[in-house]
């Protein structure tokens, strides 16, 4: 049976389907992670096809059927389409890598209220803020790997528990964790972690400005928690959404 849900919704891809439909991948406030079909979208005069795009925050309803793969839209309302950031090659880039990362890492169907607002409220920075969109992202990164239960620590060495080792050369073993430079010694190590990166994580963590070579450390940032992820899910093969654009 049917049942009729009225949800946000952030549009993350979508393919076309048949002569005139679509079918969309859309994180939604109510339901996670669905794919659904709006039919009849791509005729010219159809208002719903022009607005459900990807990164596009909308309101839906649909028609939900349990054990379904594709559930059915009825209809679609605009929120937001966060033009600034499609004006903006830089943050668009971001906003594509925001959301290829919810399309890749999280399961079908599985409500997070908390990760929902979390990716709302980075669009709406891209779109709003003066801040570096990379470093925007770097700090959306690091609560998603926490929220999907991977969060490292860079507080003290994993091994000795000492704290005081912001000014040593650290590593970061992604199986042990961080390193401090007498430890280091007796690990194969993954990633080199150097001052400026430990205290930039430091910054992210305590929701700081980052004031210094903002733009190469969350190039680094994000290189970081790319391999992190990696290592730790098989099937997570890194963000191509950086690597295209721009």
């Amino acid at each position: 049976m049917n049942k009729i849900v009225k949800t946000k919704a952030v549009v993350l891809k979508k393919i076309n389907y048949g002569d005139t439909s679509i079918i969309v991948s859309l994180y939604t406030e109510e339901l996670g992670r669905i794919s659904a079909i709006l039919k009849g979208a791509r005729k010219s005069k159809t208002k719903p096809g022009f607005i459900i795009d990807p990164i596009n925050f909308i309101e839906i309803v649909l028609y939900n059927k349990r054990n379904r793969d594709v559930q059915l839209i009825s209809s679609a309302d605009l929120i937001s389409n966060f033009s600034n950031i499609k004006e903006d090659i830089d943050k668009l880039k971001y906003a594509y890598a925001t959301i290829e990362l919810i399309q890749n890492l999280t399961s079908e169907e599985e409500k997070d209220l908390r990760l929902f607002k979390g990716v709302t409220k980075i669009l709406e920075l891209f779109n709003t803020s003066e801040e570096l969109p990379g470093v925007i992202f770097c700090r959306f990164f690091l609560f998603l790997i926490k929220e999907l239960g991977y969060q490292f620590s860079l507080k003290q060495c994993a091994v000795c528990r000492r704290e005081d080792i912001s000014n040593e050369d650290l590593a970061f073993n992604f199986e042990t964790g961080l390193l401090c430079s007498n430890c280091k010694k007796n690990y194969i190590t993954t990633h080199e972690i150097n001052m400026e990166l430990f205290n930039f994580f430091a910054c992210l963590r305590s929701n700081n400005k980052i004031r210094n070579n903002a733009e190469y450390l969350s190039s680094k940032g994000v290189y970081f928690m790319e391999a992190y992820l990696k290592y730790h899910i098989n099937n997570f093969k890194g963000l191509k959404s950086l690597k295209l654009i721009g």
